[in-house]
């Protein structure tokens, strides 16, 4: 591609953008206000083609969702109450649906992606109550839309398209399920049959699995799509997913609009897609596409959908695996390859649209490569376990990578955004697009590090090592691309020089706090006596006041999982202002000690008085000795002080806020001539820094160096022994308590009250951000709780003990 005369690339121009037809009778747009079926970031990316068509949109909601910016950029947003307060999901509530969509005076209904998108019931429901539904017929979607109806219709009337062997019958009992999987040869995949987006599915390796498996998947699929029907297939170990791209209309035509590859998965959920597929030939590539659009012309396909191949990576065979009969959530980037808006299309195709008289659909052809990360709310060194909570600061990526033609943040969160637990994990989707693959993967990994996501654990750092391994570069990457290195995916992409300087980065919110502390000051226009000598100046050298000192607590966990990643650890900083020539000229020498270094380095005597009054239970003489341990360290210092980090304030700008929210501080600081830049914010601010000085301090810190935030601790010393003394009390919890990891409800419990149990064994089932969760017990004994099915459960509440 050409660059122009100052070396950037030329802009691209904006997505195709096809009209809304015109109804003849009236001469109106047939569409004028669209009823949006669902939330979070589809709703937003539907309002988003809708305000270029001058199409009013209508948005429902419930309370736990109020925060959401689907709610604010839609015309009209109807409140339907909180989740907790309905018998069954809303989202799910076709007669509630259908009903608020003829009372908003909507003419038609986009279900987006999930909820009700795939249910045939739903779409004639829509038909009958005279709205247009944006998606397929209810005959299509019921006969392709489900996975064991396809493979049965295509077996029929198409049977030189290649299937996945697999047991399709209508039974689910288990027993007819052992003989199928026996005689297809395990591995197999238990899948839900009206299931998508990686729910309801299970590996199942042996036939002691199947049971437990098919359960977990039926109650998935029940909650998920309303349904228990469940198939069984053979599980192809070393293969790719490859989906193609297809718009039908009512005019006979089916357009393909390319492949997309979705290898990159966890827990059978993609993370990371790709178009073009760079591992398939032209000839591949081809015979897909001819496969796809033979399908869909089968049965009169109309508006988008996706056919799902297998490709297997060895012998480049691939298989028919199932028709989404709806928008994909990546279909950004086929949007990015092609430059048609596919939104667009389906409401043009949904009013009779014919794809023949749209100029930018006659001659598709790709365009350059692009790739699509989704966000997610979870924890990737604990089996990607969801997390909730809320969104303290969000903040695309400034200059060059910010929102453009080619980088798209398709989102529905904000600062101050609650992440619940009634809603999938994924909070964002990131797409970039670039003249070449190897410009793409860069791209979006420097997208991703300049992201600012701080306050609830999510996958970013994650996606960025996807991104940079090694086998990612390796065109026959497969769906166990995840899996077979995840060991490598949880350490930190760190250089070496990074992993030295890593430590030193607890300066940071330290310095934060104190800058920030110098702006209240500042700003108060109280006068008071020798204002113009620097705070806390003192003029004898040695006394212990010169040398001030923080306490810091360190979560390194968001880095990851690995030898690299140590646990939570406090640390001793101590402090000495070398130079303060202005507000924006401070140097100071800063040392960080371990506390671990400290105590360990104590008397004998000392290490007996700890180790007396642990076992004696005795915490206030522990405390004294660790206090005088701490104190009697800071007056050696001022006399002897450590092996110093220079530090340097190269920049600062104060937190404040601006017309997109909150915005946090900026620090460009030289760590020892290393230049490192933090955005931070301290969430629960308090208002009086004197009602805070007796209070741990909470601070995040997002460094792009490291692609993520880091939450710190500062405490004073009295702050930090009142939270010593608490942890030593705490330390006789019983081994066998089991904590809620997360807001979550319960829902099973296969043992009885005073049951005996063995180490391993599931004592309870709950479930968090449409996730199953099953809980094992870590010891023998006795079962006991005090929940009940269907209870919701606070975070840290104790859900069961084994005793």
């Amino acid at each position: 591609m050409d660059r122009t005369q100052d070396g950037q690339l030329p802009q691209r121009p904006p997505l195709a953008v096809a009209p809304i037809p015109l109804d003849p009778a009236t001469g109106a747009p047939y569409i004028r206000k669209l009823f949006i079926a669902n939330r979070g970031e589809i709703a937003c990316r539907v309002i988003s083609t809708c305000r270029k068509l001058q199409v009013r949109t209508v948005v429902i909601y419930v309370t736990e969702d109020e925060m959401s910016r689907h709610v604010s950029e839609a015309d009209e947003a109807i409140l339907l109450g909180s989740m907790e307060s309905h018998t069954t999901n809303p989202f799910l509530n076709m007669d509630l649906l259908v009903k608020t969509a003829l009372g908003s005076g909507a003419q038609a209904i986009h279900p987006g992606y999930g909820y009700l998108s795939e249910n045939a019931d739903f779409a004639e429901r829509v038909g009958n109550a005279g709205l247009i539904f944006i998606g397929p017929s209810a005959g299509a979607m019921s006969t392709l839309g489900d996975k064991r109806s396809s493979k049965q219709y295509l077996g029929d009337k198409a049977p030189d398209v290649p299937l996945i062997p697999g047991f399709s019958g209508s039974s689910t009992q288990v027993h007819d399920l052992e003989k199928a999987a026996a005689d297809i040869g395990y591995p197999i995949m238990l899948k839900a049959s009206a299931g998508g987006g990686g729910k309801g599915m299970r590996i199942v390796r042996q036939a002691s699995q199947l049971s437990e498996e098919l359960a977990r998947v039926q109650s998935e699929a029940a909650r998920s799509f309303g349904s228990t029907d469940v198939i069984l297939e053979k599980y192809i170990e070393s293969s790719k997913h490859v989906e193609i791209q297809i718009v039908g209309d009512k005019h006979g035509n089916v357009l393909s609009f390319f492949e997309r590859d979705c290898s990159v998965q966890r827990r059978h959920q993609k993370v990371i897609e790709e178009s073009p597929c760079p591992f398939l030939s032209d000839e591949l590539r081809s015979s897909m596409g001819e496969t796809a659009t033979r399908i869909a012309k089968l049965i009169g396909y109309e508006n988008a959908g996706t056919v799902e191949f297998v490709v297997d990576v060895e012998t480049s065979q691939y298989f028919f695996l199932e028709v989404n009969t709806r928008l994909q959530v990546e279909h950004p980037i086929t949007e990015e390859v092609t430059g048609v808006d596919l939104v667009s299309v389906q409401l043009y195709v949904a009013c009779g649209g014919d794809l023949g008289s749209l100029s930018a659909t006659r001659q598709l052809t790709q365009s350059g490569h692009a790739i699509e990360c989704r966000l997610c709310a979870e924890s990737p060194d604990k089996d990607f376990f969801p997390e909730n909570g809320l969104i303290s600061l969000w903040k695309p990526a400034g200059g060059l990578l910010g929102p453009s033609r080619d980088v798209r943040y398709e989102t529905t969160i904000q600062s101050g955004s609650s992440i619940s637990i009634y809603f999938d994990s994924m909070i964002a989707k990131l797409v970039v697009w670039a003249p070449t693959r190897d410009l793409a993967i860069q791209t979006m990994a420097d997208l991703l590090a300049n992201t600012l996501c701080m306050g609830v654990r999510t996958n970013q750092l994650f996606l960025q090592r996807c991104l940079l391994h090694p086998k990612f570069r390796d065109l026959r990457y497969n769906t166990s691309f995840i899996p077979q290195n995840l060991s490598q995916l949880l350490r930190p992409p760190l250089t070496e020089k990074q992993q030295r300087f890593r430590e030193e980065l607890i300066v940071v919110p330290c310095l934060f706090m104190r800058l920030q502390a110098g702006e209240k000051e500042r700003g108060s226009h109280v006068e008071r006596p020798f204002q113009n000598v620097r705070s806390r100046f003192r003029n004898q050298r040695f006394d212990p006041g010169s040398i001030q000192c923080d306490v810091v607590t360190t979560d390194w966990q968001g880095l990851g999982a690995s030898p690299d990643i140590p646990a939570p650890q406090s640390n001793l900083l101590l402090w000495k202002m070398v130079a303060h020539k202005s507000t924006k000229a401070k140097e100071y020498e800063a040392a960080v000690i371990p506390f671990a270094h400290i105590l360990n380095s104590a008397s004998e005597r000392d290490s007996e008085a700890v180790e007396d009054s642990a076992t004696s239970a005795s915490s206030t003489k522990q405390m004294a000795v660790v206090y005088n341990r701490i104190s009697n360290y800071v007056r050696q210092a001022s006399s002897n002080f450590p092996q110093p980090i220079i530090v340097k304030v190269l920049s600062w700008n104060p937190p404040g806020a601006n017309g997109q929210g909150p915005a946090p501080g900026i620090l460009e600081v030289s760590l020892h001539g290393t230049k490192v830049v933090a955005y931070c914010i301290e969430p629960e601010a308090s208002e009086s820094s004197e009602q805070a000085k007796g209070h741990s301090r909470f601070i995040l810190c997002h460094f792009p160096v490291l692609g993520t935030f880091v939450r710190f601790q500062k405490d004073t010393l009295l702050s930090y022994m009142e939270g010593y003394r608490t942890s030593v009390e705490d330390q006789s919890a019983a081994q066998g308590h089991i904590k809620a990891p997360m807001p979550c409800k319960v829902l099973s419990i296969p043992k009885s009250q005073g049951e005996e149990v063995k180490k391993g064994e599931t004592i309870m089932v709950i479930e968090s951000m449409k996730m199953e969760v099953s809980l094992r017990a870590s010891v023998d004994g006795h079962f006991e709780t005090s929940w009940k099915v269907g209870d919701a459960v606070a975070e840290e509440k104790v859900l069961c003990r084994v005793v």
